[in-house]
C-alpha cells in the first residue's frame, strides 16, 4: 500500500490537513480583502463604489421623518471625487448618479431653508455646471403595495423596496408562517438547510439589537421587528465551502423578505458587519450553539399607507451583463 493511501486513511491526520487548508484559504481571502477593499481601491483611482455609498447615505438622510441639516462633508467629498472625472468618463453611470444626488440634496436644502452653508454653494455650483437629467436620485413616496398570494412574480419582485418605518401593528403568525415557507423553499448547498430564523420578541434582546446593529439609523425602532438569520458552520465540509454560509443566508433571506412582502410586510436587510466581540455578545444573548453564526438581520413590519424611501436608481442591464 502506498504511503499516501495509508496517511489518507488516518482520520486524525486528515483532520489536521483539512484545518490547515481552511486556514490557508481564509488567509488568501484576507489578503484579497486587504488589497482590494474599497479604501485601498479608492486610493488607486477606483472610486465608483465610494460614489454609490455617498449617494445612498445622502438619500437615507432625505428619508428621515424629522430631517435636520446633514450631509455637508459628504457632498464636498462627492464633488471632489466627481471633479476628477474626465469628459469621456462623465458618461459613466456612477458619475451621472453623483450629479443627480447633488441636485436632489440641494433641492432638499432649499425646501428646508438650509442654504447658508458654503457646502451648499459648492454642491449647487458644481451640479448646475454639469447638468444631467436622465437619472433620479433623492427620495420618493411609495404607497403600500397591494400584493396577494396569487400575484405574479413581477408584482412581487418589482414592487418591493426596502423601508425603514412601519405601522405599529403586531405581525400576524399566519403571515410569518407564509414567509417561513418561502424561506424553506430556497435552495441551499446540497440541500443541507443550514439556516435558521430567530424572531426577536424579547424587549431586552430587541433593545440590545437596537444599540448594536450597524445601519439601524433611520429606522423607527419603536415599530421595527427583528429577524436574525443564521447559518451553521458545522454544515460546511471543506475549505472550498468557507463562504457557503453567507451565500446560503442570502438565498433564504431573499425568499423570506419576498414572502413577507407578499403579505404586506415591508423589510430592510441589515448586513451583519459587526466586529467579532459584538457578534459574540449577540450570539451568547440569543443562546446560539457555538457553531452557529449570524448571517444577516432583517428589520420588518407592515407597510405604512405611504413611506418615504430612497430612489435607489438602478444600473442598466448593459452595465451588469456580459456574454463571454
Amino acid at each position: 500500500m502506498m504511503l499516501f493511501d495509508i496517511l489518507k486513511r488516518n482520520d486524525s491526520l486528515r483532520s489536521i490537513v483539512k484545518k490547515g487548508k481552511i486556514y490557508r484559504e481564509y488567509l488568501h481571502d484576507a489578503r484579497q480583502m486587504s488589497r482590494y477593499y474599497l479604501g485601498a481601491s479608492e486610493s488607486r483611482g477606483k472610486k465608483e463604489y465610494r460614489i454609490m455609498l455617498l449617494v445612498h447615505s445622502l438619500e437615507k438622510g432625505m428619508c428621515m421623518p424629522n430631517p435636520r441639516p446633514f450631509g455637508y462633508k459628504k457632498v464636498v467629498h462627492l464633488v471632489h471625487i466627481l471633479s476628477d472625472y474626465n469628459e469621456l468618463n462623465k458618461k459613466d453611470f456612477e458619475y451621472k448618479l453623483g450629479i443627480a444626488i447633488l441636485k436632489a440634496w440641494c433641492s432638499f436644502c432649499e425646501t428646508h431653508g438650509w442654504t447658508e452653508q458654503k457646502e451648499y454653494r459648492i454642491a449647487s455650483e458644481y451640479a448646475q455646471k454639469n447638468g444631467i437629467d436622465d437619472i433620479a436620485a433623492g427620495s420618493r413616496i411609495m404607497s403600500a403595495p397591494h400584493i396577494t398570494e396569487l400575484s405574479s412574480f413581477d408584482d412581487v419582485v418589482f414592487s418591493r423596496h426596502s423601508v425603514r418605518d412601519f405601522a405599529d401593528i403586531p405581525l400576524k403568525e399566519d403571515d410569518i408562517q407564509y414567509a417561513l415557507k418561502c424561506f424553506l423553499e430556497a435552495p441551499t448547498a446540497c440541500n443541507r438547510q443550514m439556516c435558521k430564523v430567530y424572531y426577536i420578541t424579547n424587549p431586552n434582546m430587541k433593545n440590545t439589537l437596537d444599540n448594536t446593529i450597524m445601519g439601524v439609523a433611520g429606522f423607527n425602532k419603536k415599530t421595527v421587528n427583528y429577524f436574525v438569520i443564521t447559518y451553521d458552520t458545522a454544515s460546511l465540509d471543506y475549505y472550498g465551502e468557507r463562504n457557503q454560509g453567507h451565500l446560503n443566508t442570502g438565498l433564504v433571506a431573499m425568499n423570506f423578505v419576498n414572502g413577507l412582502h407578499a403579505r404586506g410586510i415591508g423589510s430592510c436587510f441589515m448586513q451583519w458587519s459587526n466586529k467579532y466581540s459584538e457578534d459574540l455578545q449577540i450570539r451568547k444573548l440569543l443562546k446560539l450553539p457555538e457553531s452557529e453564526r449570524i448571517g444577516i438581520v432583517i428589520g420588518a413590519g407592515y407597510y405604512l399607507n405611504e413611506s418615504t424611501i430612497p430612489c435607489s436608481f438602478r444600473k442598466s442591464i448593459e452595465d451588469i451583463y456580459r456574454v463571454i
